[in-house]
């Protein structure tokens, strides 16, 4: 396909998977291994593995290991269940057999850096292990060979890096034994009895040699250590600790992560001396704790104690270390401790202000700083009376320093930190008693918005109920102009519809893009976002047909976009399109009425496409230069230097990126379009639409089509109310489209019952969440909660004003985490409906070129592509559709033969033509396919006939060999299919009596 449609996917990152996001990631295995995942998408094979798979059972074993490498979560889980099943299930496999697949297979696997493949092995890596030497031991009951050491052994072989291995697969070798010990601590076998003890240690040494040896990896065995301590007893985690000592690893973020979680386990544990002193708390050592979480090396020459190496590269994300530092001010700040505040004070001037927002600190701390600022304050209700002490003097200068110029390194993480500040005084209002004053005293500036150039503190003070109704107020007014607007019949040319072009149309653009009208409050961005959606959404009730282009060409003089910030690329970008698009104006006022179409068509795509530009869309101001070369060769018909590019594919391309979106109004601007350039389609324009057809109705297909790939927002989001009278058009391929589908015909209503098969299929799981929410909502409910078969009561009415607002913030808090929670099936249902609804839209540029282009010869290279469409689609509705394209075109060729329309096709090329429908006829037996290929067939005969009646020969020798395969067995193919050749033969043999 082309570039269009994958304009807005990224490029992701060729290297490997970032291993702390793996680390916290890990799917964790069912407790029963022949147990499926909830969300498994296919049953897979669990019989017993074979000791040397040959054919189908080589095959299938290829395969489960290839799915438990899927970056898809539920397929690894699913392939994880099924590879254990088949190694432990039963009675379990032969020695011989498990010893292939830990060595050869998983640990082996291990290094692989391909998609999921080390969170899938480690996953059956730790429900192996846990059965082999956990409780069931199945070590000494049936595979005495598979000792503890003699497995790690295999771990370790099968992740040393020998040879000539380039960096990432060096970096590869090294996670894969990091993702291997951490499967042994999520087995829990490594601890109880003095064996499991000198389990532990040997796990410990590993993880600290990884750890000493490869300090980019050093978090990651800190954060293993530290899921460990929780099966640890006090004397493990007392030598876990001094292991740690030993190895100077205690005076590193992670060492003072695995500490205070420790001191958290077991608060009477004995400490090592050093470096944190007896009590084991790193937080009564600010000045020694600064310095070991901006990992900087001990100044302290005296200090002879030895240190780990810095880790010398720069992780954009925190270390897991902070968050559990700031937990503990967070728990104390609840239990209302006496002189908290003091203490997170200190800590906050040492730790971070002077350590991370210090005149000498580097970028990178200071981008640190900044994601601990925001995580504090989106945490507030954690934190309490703590939150002023955030906003210390470093931070604040750094903070207006950066937020105020667009070009230093640090404006993004500084605008966020705004928007965070804002948003949390919006979500708890009596925030701003504190926030406020910090930013416009104390540290801060009292013009705090004129220095910044932002709009906080005007947001922090604006009142939300009256911005609401203005808000609402403004919202209607939008909403009846958009009503007045449909009320109208463009087409009734008895009315007088001047105001829509003089006044309505001006008034939507004007609260949309303008500065003109002066508003108290001042206009948000959230309202002219509606009034444009409005205004997209007039323009496509009043394009019934190309004449309406004059409506949003016009509109573009009526107003000036003052309120959309444009650089000087894009104001440019916008002049030469309104030049250019003037100058077609004056072509269409001297052009005939025959020449006017594909100047209007023109005409509209410009003007639609400018105020795309004014919109935001990113692909604007490259779709003004595509326009250009369009423009250039479709009607100056004058070659550009700058690109040879095909225009019409041009086009064509731009049309599909088009309908490809849900909006109502491109599909009519892309109609009426490519209605006047048809004549100007070539046959690689033509081919980019029906490559369209060819991916399946799936996830999978959608991808194909839009290049789709996950990505990582880092963006808040803001949720918009806009969906009443919205441009986006949902097609229900089971109903009547309206008005934009009045030219195709009626489809039949039969139901395939399988919205009642997939109801059926979720209703367990529909259950299930349900009973996940009633839990949910008990708890925060407490005794409140109305079990089955209880009359309402006035219970809530006994709630106390802050236990209301409390109840009220975790009610949010539970369905905000429920709408979270991603829907796999919805997913794939959805992606099914935009890929059936995009082929649906080319369709009907198919069927409006058909019927049009009967004699053009380059009709007839649709029809291949729309009989493969019959035979493979599963959606029965674009089955027919595309049936009903090749009985239109075939109506439509006999109303041109009629006319004496000259066709122009060449008999050779029409020949194979033919050859091919019949190869494809003998693809599929079924009745419905039959008559569809067998009108294919006809069409092309009767276009072969028409130019040379002598061809007769050569139609009926393709028909005879068809024929003579059918009956021989080679083909299974429709007996009507030759009964409607004899009827074609019969009238056309009457014909030519007569």
């Amino acid at each position: 396909m082309g570039s269009k449609r994958k304009r807005t996917a990224h490029d992701a990152s060729a290297g490997a998977p970032d291993p702390k996001k793996q680390l916290k990631n890990i799917e964790k295995p069912s407790s029963k291994a022949s147990s499926k995942p909830s969300t498994a998408p296919t049953p897979l094979d669990t019989s017993t593995f074979v000791d040397n798979p040959k054919g189908a059972d080589l095959k299938r074993e290829v395969q489960l290991y290839d799915i438990l490498s899927s970056e898809d979560s539920s397929e690894r889980l699913n392939a994880a269940n099924a590879i254990v099943e088949g190694l432990l299930g039963g009675n379990g496999v032969a020695e011989s057999t498990l010893q292939r697949h830990l060595e050869r297979r998983l640990f082996r696997g291990l290094a692989s850096g391909r998609k999921g493949a080390r969170l899938g092995f480690s996953v059956v890596l730790a429900e192996l292990l846990a059965q082999l030497l956990g409780e069931k031991d199945l070590v000494a009951q049936k595979y005495t060979g598979l000792t503890f050491e003699k497995v790690l052994g295999f771990l370790v072989a099968k992740t040393k890096p020998d040879g000539d291995l380039s960096g990432q697969e060096e970096k590869d070798h090294f996670l894969g034994l990091l993702f291997g010990l951490q499967s042994f601590v999520r087995a829990k076998v490594l601890f109880g009895d003095d064996e499991d003890d000198n389990r532990w240690d040997t796990i410990l040494g590993k993880l600290l040699e990884l750890a000493t040896k490869k300090p980019w990896i050093r978090e990651e065995c800190g954060w293993v250590i530290v899921e460990a301590l929780a099966q640890m007893n006090q004397s493990q985690a007392e030598h876990t600790l001094e292991s740690l000592h030993d190895t100077g690893l205690a005076q590193s973020p992670e060492g003072v992560g695995i500490w205070l979680t420790a001191k958290n386990r077991f608060s009477d544990m004995k400490f090592p001396t050093k470096p944190w002193g007896q009590s084991g708390n790193p937080l009564e050592h600010l000045k020694s704790l600064a310095k070991a979480l901006k990992e900087s090396s001990n100044e302290d020459e005296s200090d002879k104690t030895k240190q780990a190496k810095q880790t010398g590269n720069w992780n954009p994300q925190l270390h897991f270390v902070w968050k559990v530092v700031l937990a503990q001010y967070a728990t104390a700040a609840k239990e209302k401790k006496h002189g908290i505040k003091s203490e997170f004070e200190n800590f906050w001037k040492v730790a971070v202000d002077e350590n991370l927002f210090s005149a000498s600190a580097s970028r990178e701390r200071k981008f640190w700083g900044f994601l601990l600022f925001q995580h504090v304050l989106q945490e507030s209700a954690s934190y309490g009376k703590l939150i002023s002490s955030i906003f210390s003097h470093n931070l604040v200068r750094c903070l207006i320093n950066h937020v105020q110029e667009k070009d230093r390194f640090l404006n993004r993480a500084a605008d966020k930190s705004l928007k965070v500040l804002i948003r949390s005084v919006e979500i708890d209002p009596k925030l701003l008693v504190t926030i406020l004053p910090r930013i416009i005293g104390g540290y801060g500036t009292y013009n705090f918005d004129k220095i910044t150039k932002t709009k906080t503190v005007e947001k922090l003070l604006a009142d939300p109920e009256v911005n609401k109704e203005a808000e609402m107020r403004r919202q209607l007014l939008g909403d009846y102009l958009l009503n007045m607007i449909r009320k109208v019949n463009v087409l009734d040319e008895s009315k007088d519809i001047s105001w829509i072009e003089d006044q309505a149309l001006p008034l939507l653009a004007k609260f949309g893009y303008g500065q003109e009208l002066e508003f108290q409050p001042s206009l948000s961005g959230k309202t002219r976002t509606i009034f444009r959606n409005r205004l997209m959404s007039a323009f496509a009730h009043l394009l019934s047909d190309l004449k309406g282009y004059s409506f949003p060409c016009n509109l573009l003089h009526s107003f000036s976009p003052d309120a959309v910030e444009m650089d000087s690329g894009i104001v440019g970008a916008k002049d030469q399109a309104i030049s250019t698009l003037e100058k077609i104006l004056k072509k269409i006022e001297k052009a005939k009425p025959e020449k006017k179409a594909p100047l209007q068509a023109l005409t509209l795509l410009y003007s639609l496409v400018i105020f795309q530009l004014y919109n935001g869309e990113p692909e604007a101001v490259s779709i003004l230069e595509e326009l250009k070369h369009c423009y250039d060769k479709l009607i100056r018909h004058k070659d550009t230097e700058s690109s040879n590019a095909d225009a019409s594919e041009v086009l064509v391309e731009l049309l599909l990126s088009f309908i490809s979106k849900p909006s109502a109004l491109l599909r009519k601007v892309t109609q009426h379009v490519f209605g006047a350039f048809m004549t100007e389609m070539t046959a690689g324009g033509l081919k980019l639409m029906t490559d369209v057809l060819e991916p399946d109705e799936s996830l999978r297909g959608q991808q194909q089509l839009f290049d789709q790939e996950p990505e990582d927002g880092d963006f808040m989001e803001e949720g918009s109310d806009d969906e009443l009278d919205s441009d986006v058009e949902v097609v229900d391929m089971n109903g009547d489209e309206g008005h934009l589908n009045s030219h195709l015909a009626e489809e039949d209503s039969e139901d395939d019952g399988d919205d009642g098969e997939a109801e059926s299929d979720n209703e367990e799981e529909d259950d299930e969440d349900a009973k996940k929410l009633d839990e949910a909502l008990a708890k925060a409910l407490g005794n409140r909660v109305l079990q089955q078969g209880d009359e309402e009561s006035d219970s809530d009415a006994d709630m106390t004003d802050s236990e209301m607002m409390a109840l009220d913030s975790k009610l949010v808090e539970i369905f905000s985490q429920r709408k979270k929670i991603p829907n796999k099936k919805q997913e794939q249902k959805d992606a099914k409906e935009t890929v059936v609804n995009f082929k649906s839209h080319v369709l009907d540029l198919l069927e409006i070129y058909v019927k049009k282009q009967a004699t053009n010869h380059l009709a007839f290279n649709l029809l291949l592509p729309l009989l493969q469409l019959i035979r493979i689609t599963k959606t029965k509705q674009l089955a027919e559709k595309a049936h009903n394209i090749i009985l239109a075109f075939s109506k439509a060729s006999r109303a041109a033969k009629k006319s004496e329309d000259a066709l122009s096709v060449n008999i050779s090329e029409q020949t194979k033509l033919l050859k091919a429908i019949h190869l494809e006829a003998s693809k599929d037996p079924s009745h419905m396919f039959a008559k569809a290929a067998s009108s294919a067939s006809l069409l092309v005969a009767s276009s072969m006939y028409k130019v040379d009646k002598g061809s007769v020969k050569k139609i009926a020798g393709v028909y005879r060999d068809s024929q003579v395969a059918w009956v021989a067995g080679e083909v299974k193919m429709q007996a009507a299919f030759f009964v409607e050749w004899v009827n074609w033969c019969q009238s056309h043999a009457n014909s030519t009596s007569s």
